[in-house]
């Protein structure tokens, strides 16, 4: 029953703390003091606490004290939590724009893009919502009809969009579940990085190098190294401490 008690006072004070930290760290950025707000802003982090809010005063941090692989990978984080705020969206154009030797895909078909920018624009949850949104409407129509309240052709449309409409929903938030789970990927924070055929220096050769800001997949990954991706199929193996996993 103690550490209940503790527990329960404690809560509201981390909160206060977490809010103090949130508003120095906002005092020193607007004081030109940006390494002191990105101490406060990682202190936050720290304690497991996140929001959109945060990773975007902590990109616009990082990137004034021209970092902008780190800008790049708050940004990044940003977007996962809200992935329709325009401001993040923007800034991270800008710092996109910033890396050097960018590597760009061509534009894929415009049907595959619509659909990755309706998967790109909600979240898991927000996906779900929708559906079983969807599915409560669905259901109530159906009740309707079955008691004889309301009952035409159009209706019975209605009903038959809704479900599928339901199932798509729920689909595009199983494949992004399964896709985010699966794919791990992180931002290149240093410049010059040296990509190396092996996880440990001695005999490998540097096969590339890669600059900060730069989006990699992240696949297995041994004490202190890790092996990445690029986006045209090149592979390599890079130290830990050059890039951060989103």
């Amino acid at each position: 029953m103690k550490y209940c008690i503790i527990i329960l006072f404690l809560g509201p004070i981390i909160a206060q703390d977490i809010d103090l930290l949130f508003e120095y760290g906002n005092q020193s950025f607007i004081n030109g003091r940006f390494d002191d707000a990105i101490d406060k802003y990682e202190k936050i982090l720290e304690q497991d606490q996140e929001n959109a809010d945060l990773y975007y005063n902590l990109g616009n941090s990082y990137f004034r004290s021209h970092e902008i692989g780190k800008a790049i990978w708050a940004y990044n984080k940003g977007i996962k939590l809200s992935p329709r705020d325009n401001d993040i969206h923007q800034n991270l154009e800008i710092a996109n724009s910033r890396i050097i030797d960018r590597l760009v895909l061509p534009e894929p078909f415009f049907l595959l893009r619509l659909y990755r920018d309706l998967k790109n624009n909600f979240t898991i949850q927000e996906f779900i919502m929708i559906g079983s949104l969807l599915l409560f409407l669905e259901a109530s129509l159906f009740m309707n009809l079955q008691f004889g309240w309301i009952g035409n052709i159009m209706i019975r449309k209605c009903i038959s969009i809704l479900v599928i409409s339901a199932m798509l929903i729920h689909g595009i938030a199983l494949e992004k579940f399964f896709q985010e789970k699966n794919t791990r990927q992180g931002i290149i924070i240093e410049n010059g990085v040296e990509a190396y055929s092996g996880p440990f220096y001695g005999e490998n050769t540097v096969l590339f190098r890669i600059n900060e800001g730069t989006l990699v997949d992240l696949d297995q990954s041994q004490e202190g190294w890790v092996e990445i991706i690029l986006i045209d199929g090149k592979t390599g193996w890079i130290t830990t401490n050059t890039m951060r996993a989103l």
